[in-house]
């Protein structure tokens, strides 16, 4: 991180009011994506080793309802570093402080399902490892956009019908790929928008 103390305290306030102005339009930009599209995803996916302390929003907020997908002894030595499924169908605030949060380095995955909080956490953890080719299990980051843009393109069809089995779509947004929209067809098929 540079050490920014040779700039002037009124040029540094402009700094930062041009970067709010920014972040402003970029949510924007975002927002008007989504309900042009019709999409209002009511579950988040967030990698709590991208966000380091950030990741309090969840944990200081006792009405919020979040689930590690990472459980037993695992979940409790990785707590900080694992992939947290969060209800944002009633909380607006909530949606806003993630997209603050999320618009320059850190990542997020928008998702919606007709499925409750536990369930879905169930169906999403039977994809946290996935066997390679010569018969080993590896971790599955599909909480990741950039494992989701790079990964989901290349999967079969069965696999990609049994992630989206209870899925109705996925939204994943990096700066490399954009922001792309996954979900299936009437007739089983994997589509991929760009939402950019």
């Amino acid at each position: 991180m540079h050490n920014n103390t040779w700039i002037l305290p009124e040029v540094k306030k402009d700094i930062d009011a041009l970067r709010q102005e920014e972040l402003a339009k970029k949510q924007s930009i975002e927002n008007e994506a989504f309900l042009k599209e019709g999409l209002i995803p009511n579950y988040v996916l967030i990698d709590a080793a991208l966000w380091d302390t950030d990741i309090d929003i969840l944990f200081l907020d006792p009405t919020l309802q979040y689930r590690s997908l990472f459980r037993g002894s695992t979940g409790e030595k990785l707590w900080s570093v694992a992939p947290y499924l969060v209800d944002i169908s009633s909380d607006e605030t909530l949606v806003t402080k993630i997209k603050e949060k999320d618009a320059v380095e850190r990542r997020v995955t928008w998702l919606s399902s007709p499925l409750q909080i536990d369930e879905l956490r169930k169906h999403l953890r039977r994809f946290l490892r996935m066997k390679t080719g010569s018969g080993e299990y590896v971790y599955f980051r599909f909480y990741d956009p950039y494992v989701v843009n790079d990964v989901f393109p290349h999967l079969s069809i069965n696999q990609y019908m049994e992630f989206f089995d209870k899925i109705d779509y996925l939204i994943a947004n990096d700066r490399q790929a954009g922001k792309n929209l996954f979900y299936l067809s009437v007739d089983k098929k994997l589509l991929i928008e760009n939402l950019s």
